[in-house]
């Protein structure tokens, strides 16, 4: 896993808001600035440097470019994709060949001109440029496309080497950001990346990533705006007690938070909670070519251990579910109710006992010391002394402990771990080829590489999700991977938010059709 991304996962506090008027809640001031605009205000505790989308390696990293930019295509929450700046698309009979339709009329932020197909094909070949140094190459499977073609303005052909089932969900995610050619030519690298141009319904307006930015309204904008927020502002504020005050205090009216105990405190006091549904799952994790766990005896008693209704009613407040594999349930090829709890600590002592541990077995719990793990852990730890386990606890820092699971290092550990909307990446970590590094579990089994490298030579989704399945199914048979509980996100608002809020399959939302109460 991406330690960057996991941090931020972590550390990341999604918050937006707008100024409300005063009222009995605890002087909540009137949304609207001395220029008579109505401001949504976001804080969060962490955020990039770079408007760049080829240097994200998040949706987040900049928390409003999914404000400025859009795609040729959008994913929605049910994991179908729908057009976005492509009005619409053919794929060829080979499967091959994708020919893009581009809305006419797309203007671009700051006077840069009309969207065109050079822009396109600007956006994807950039990837490969050294100067750009792209992480998002692979996300997009650049490789893979042979040719980009333009015949026209708003025609794009994209003509693959091989069959990629999933082509159409890289381009609706951040990997597909769509930037302006003219923009770069005229600014170059460096000052784009403090200066997005894209063609989405706020245009940015100013500010320094990283300490405060802010968008506005796009007056220009193609598509259709039935919301009244004309500014959102975005300022970094570290501490995480500073945010809380201020979205008690009424100077922050939405907050996007991972503290289901902070979840039930607001909504006591009077605030709404949406859930975020979001591709993560908190799981626990053995490393079978370590012993105990090398043997399956020991591993299957370890599952017997494990409640995840425990975590699920004392932790989340029943806001959370089961889950079905290692897949988070809303991530592309996951397999929702294969798994089920086998929960029987009787069971797991009589296993230790003919593994050859009659009087319990000595092991130790590895996970984060942060602000999210500890409370999991502490469950684990629990259920595992009550099941016959001597365990052990050990709360590290974050680098330490990603670079012993990397290390094959860590026999048996509990984190939470997030999976894209697109599964391969999780799917192939656990592939004998990447012990030790990604697959932190030792894995080693010819059956699951067999199936996982099948799904990923496919010509149709229906046969990845076969494959992906019966992988993940026999991944799941070999006691290795716990998948104890989904994890969302909670959005926490006053009711004066009204209109429509939309969230996207990428974990999004997207305020443009938001209205605030103004009195």
């Amino acid at each position: 896993m991406n330690l960057k991304k996991v941090l931020a996962l972590i550390v990341v506090v999604l918050m937006c808001s707008v100024l409300l008027t005063a009222c009995d809640g605890g002087g909540i001031a009137e949304p609207e600035d001395k220029n008579g605009e109505v401001v949504f205000n976001l804080g969060r505790t962490w955020e990039e440097k770079s408007w760049d989308p080829a240097s994200f390696t998040q949706l987040y990293d900049i928390f409003l470019a999914h404000m400025v930019y859009e795609s040729l295509a959008k994913l929605n929450v049910d994991g179908t994709v729908e057009p976005e700046l492509a009005e619409s698309w053919d794929i060829s009979d080979d499967g091959l060949t994708y020919t893009f339709n581009l809305r006419k009329g797309v203007k671009w932020h700051h006077d840069y001109g009309e969207f065109t197909s050079e822009d396109v094909k600007f956006t994807l070949e950039r990837h490969a440029d050294p100067e750009v140094g792209s992480i998002n190459a692979e996300n997009i499977h650049l490789d893979n496309i042979a040719s980009i073609d333009t015949p026209d303005e708003h025609t794009v052909e994209i003509t693959l080497k091989q069959i990629d089932v999933d082509f159409l969900t890289r381009l609706a995610l951040y990997h597909g950001n769509m930037v302006c050619k003219a923009a770069y030519d005229d600014k170059g690298l460096d000052e784009m990346k403090l200066f997005p141009v894209g063609t989405g319904p706020y245009r940015y307006d100013q500010g320094t990533p990283g300490t405060k930015t802010e968008v506005v309204r796009f007056e220009d904008y193609w598509g259709e705006v039935t919301g009244n927020i004309d500014r959102v502002t975005a300022t970094i504020i570290s501490d995480e007690n500073t945010l809380y005050s201020a979205l008690e205090s009424g100077e922050i009216h939405l907050y996007q938070c991972f503290d289901k105990d902070k979840t039930v405190e607001f909504k006591e006091k009077g605030f709404t909670v949406n859930k975020v549904p979001f591709n993560q799952v908190l799981y626990i994790g053995m490393n079978m070519q370590h012993e105990p766990f090398t043997d399956p005896l020991v591993r299957e008693a370890l599952f017997c251990a494990i409640d995840p209704e425990v975590f699920i009613d004392d932790l989340y407040y029943g806001t959370e579910t089961t889950v079905g594999s290692y897949i988070p349930p809303n991530s592309k090829y996951a397999i929702k109710d294969h798994f089920k709890s086998t929960y029987d600590p009787e069971r797991a002592k009589e296993l230790l006992a003919e593994a050859g541990y009659p009087d319990g077995l000595d092991i130790t719990l590895w996970s984060i010391n942060d602000e999210i793990s500890p409370p999991p852990a502490n469950i684990t730890h629990s259920q595992l002394e009550a099941a016959g386990f001597n365990c052990e606890m050990q709360l590290i820092e974050a680098v330490v402990f990603f670079d012993m699971c990397r290390a094959g290092e860590a026999p048996l550990w509990l984190l939470y771990n997030d999976t894209p909307p697109i599964a391969d990446f999780t799917m192939t970590r656990y592939m004998s080829a990447s012990y030790p590094g990604n697959n932190w579990s030792g894995i080693q089994d010819d059956e699951y590489d067999s199936l996982v490298n099948k799904a990923l030579n496919v010509e149709t989704e229906d046969e990845k999700a076969h494959y992906f399945a019966e992988a993940q199914k026999r991944l799941m048979s070999l006691n290795v991977l716990y998948p104890v509980a989904t994890m969302s996100w909670d959005v926490l608002t006053t009711d004066k938010l009204g209109g429509e809020f939309v969230v996207r399959g990428d974990g999004s939302f997207h305020l443009y059709n938001a209205v605030m109460e103004t009195e």
